[in-house]
């Protein structure tokens, strides 16, 4: 099988001043720093081999973020000749992750209002034996009420906690 050629990568002073900023940041996510020195060593003329061995990344993340930063250089050579002042902006949204969907969410915004309108009864009027809610009374009374099937005392507390 033929070796396929890595995408090269040509960086302007001010791309590579950037790049550099940002992998070198104690500041900045963690995404950020690798990726900017995925670029810095590609556009060094590093293989995606030796990337791979420098930084010991997989070959297929290595080569996902060259091609997607080669994709975008049109986008940013225009970016910087246009308006300089938006470049940081552009290169952070090449190195930039695409959304995801996630995981569908657990609970109906129903069942958490429910869960957060009985958290502001007062468990005596439901004749319950004490003042205030915990987390876990909080979660027994959900369930037996039918608001939820199962729920953690931890997911209540998020819930309380607006998170």
């Amino acid at each position: 099988m033929p070796h396929q050629i890595a995408t090269m990568i040509e960086l302007s002073e001010k791309e590579r001043q950037i790049l550099e900023e940002y992998s070198k940041s104690t500041h900045q996510p963690m995404h950020l720093k690798i990726r900017s020195e995925i670029i810095l060593q590609a556009a060094r003329g590093l293989s995606n081999n030796a990337i791979e061995r420098n930084m010991k990344l997989s070959a297929r993340r290595i080569k996902t973020w060259r091609d997607r930063y080669s994709d975008s250089r049109e986008k940013i050579a225009k970016i910087e000749a246009e308006t300089p002042n938006k470049l940081r902006s552009a290169i952070r949204e090449a190195l930039s992750d695409e959304q995801r969907p996630g995981a569908p969410a657990t609970f109906r915004d129903e069942q958490v209002a429910a869960i957060l309108a009985l958290a502001c009864e007062d468990p005596a009027s439901l004749g319950l034996p004490f003042s205030h809610w915990s987390s876990e009374s909080l979660r027994e009374e959900a369930i037996k009420l039918g608001i939820v099937e199962n729920i953690s005392s931890r997911q209540v507390s998020r819930f309380l906690k607006g998170k």
